[in-house]
């Protein structure tokens, strides 16, 4: 199915760099054979959409680009090596034109806060940006998807945007278009030039660069999380169940749907690992699947809230939840996973997110429920290393080549920051008010 040519013309085509998200973002899989793969300078930010944001060990490369990823070879509490300074979290309708700049005392670097991106009124619940376009994309619960140029200003491209210093142009991103999804966006991924939108009933796929859209009916409530593994989409839903869909080929549409059940109530993460897909649900569990037989092989219950996020990291697996913890499974002896350590909170948490620094230890994000606080932790040790703030708590993080960290939160703001060497930060922080 064809995308009328009025909203193909919106989506436009693009040659820019590539990116993706929701409680999710890109993976290291080929691209589906449905489009053009493009090409992109933007690391795999998880294996799957929604989850492994921390593989591998420490890379050599641009510590913007880098893979986010570390071993944890144990989960004892290592002597705290850094910190980072932090604004005040009060937060207010008036802020500074000084960027915010959060920096380590090691000499790592650390978060200098670039612009609003303004317009959305609910929670955003995706950012996303595909390979070969030069477009942002953002979903929100106010049912609309707000496309950003790029190219606004005089800026050509991610790449140049992120080399913006923080005395730059605060609008060099604009909003060229909003399209009306009929309904709130429950979440947001992307895979190669494909972007997917989870709505009530449906997931809306489109490719930005072939003008293909497919709508994938089955669930029946809203879609809340989705991944992809293998060439295959899973999409959580507001029903409990997990819904499978297979990438299409040159002569075939999205392949039929499988139907994964075992949850009593949404599920509201997804995760895959090479072998494994989790999921994590208001039913205070976690669900591992084998991919190959889609077969439920355990049930993890040891949280006592809603299960609200889960993240791959190297042979580890990390949730959060709403009990005010996070915890670190591995596989015992038998191949199950138990807890290897558990990390407590005043909050309850929402969202995991992580990245990794040039030669060091990675970060961990930690969104806080009810707050609007993101706390950054050093892995394996937990030593925290700083704060992110927006105006109420971040739903959505998403990282971009060039160092661009994009966060989405519960009011519908927008906030771009630059990841920044500890040379180019001033010396002293700007608070937010």
């Amino acid at each position: 199915m064809t995308i009328s040519s009025s909203l193909a013309s919106r989506l436009g085509s693009g040659t820019g760099p590539a990116r993706w998200s929701p409680y999710s973002r890109p993976s290291s899989d080929p691209a589906p054979r449905g489009g053009s793969t493009g090409t992109t300078s933007r690391p795999p930010l998880r294996v799957a959409p929604a989850t492994a944001r921390l593989l591998g060990p420490a890379r050599k490369e641009d510590p913007a680009a880098a893979t986010p990823g570390s071993r944890c070879r144990d989960a004892r509490k290592q002597e705290p090596n850094m910190e980072m300074k932090s604004p005040n979290p009060k937060p207010t309708a008036e802020r500074e034109e000084e960027p915010i700049v959060q920096k380590s005392r090691d000499g790592g670097g650390g978060f200098v806060f670039l612009c609003d991106l303004p317009g959305h009124t609910e929670a955003i619940s995706g950012i996303s940006l595909p390979a070969g376009s030069d477009k942002l994309y953002s979903g929100s619960t106010d049912g609309s998807v707000r496309i950003w140029d790029c190219n606004s200003g005089k800026v050509a491209g991610l790449s140049p945007l992120s080399a913006l210093l923080p005395s730059g142009s605060l609008h060099a991103i604009q909003c060229v278009d909003i399209i009306k999804m009929g309904g709130k966006i429950g979440c947001m991924i992307t895979h190669g030039t494909w972007v997917f939108f989870g709505i009530t009933k449906s997931v809306e796929a489109w490719n930005t660069q072939t003008g293909m859209k497919f709508s994938l009916h089955g669930p029946s409530g809203l879609v809340c999380s989705m991944t992809i593994k293998d060439e295959r989409l899973f999409a959580g839903t507001g029903d409990g169940r997990i819904m499978v869909w297979k990438f299409p080929d040159e002569k075939s549409d999205f392949g039929p749907v499988e139907i994964l059940s075992g949850h009593e109530r949404p599920v509201i993460s997804l995760g895959v690992s090479a072998t494994m897909l989790y999921s994590g649900s208001l039913d205070k569990t976690i669900k591992v699947w084998d991919l190959k037989t889609l077969k439920c092989v355990q049930t993890l219950c040891e949280h006592k809230a809603p299960v609200t996020s889960v993240l791959c990291w190297d042979e580890k697996l990390l949730s959060c939840s709403l009990d005010k913890t996070v915890k670190i499974w591995a596989a015992s002896k038998s191949g199950d996973l138990q807890v290897i350590y558990t990390h407590a909170e005043e909050h309850g948490l929402r969202t995991l997110f992580g990245m990794h620094r040039v030669g060091k230890t990675p970060f961990l994000f930690c969104s806080l429920h009810n707050s609007n606080c993101i706390r950054l932790f050093d892995l394996p040790s937990f030593d925290e290393m700083g704060k992110l703030f927006s105006k109420k708590e971040v739903r959505t993080i998403e990282l971009a080549a060039g160092g661009l960290l994009f966060t989405g939160d519960g009011a519908g703001e927008l906030k771009v920051w630059r990841w920044a060497p500890q040379e180019e930060q001033p010396a002293t922080p700007a608070p937010v008010k």
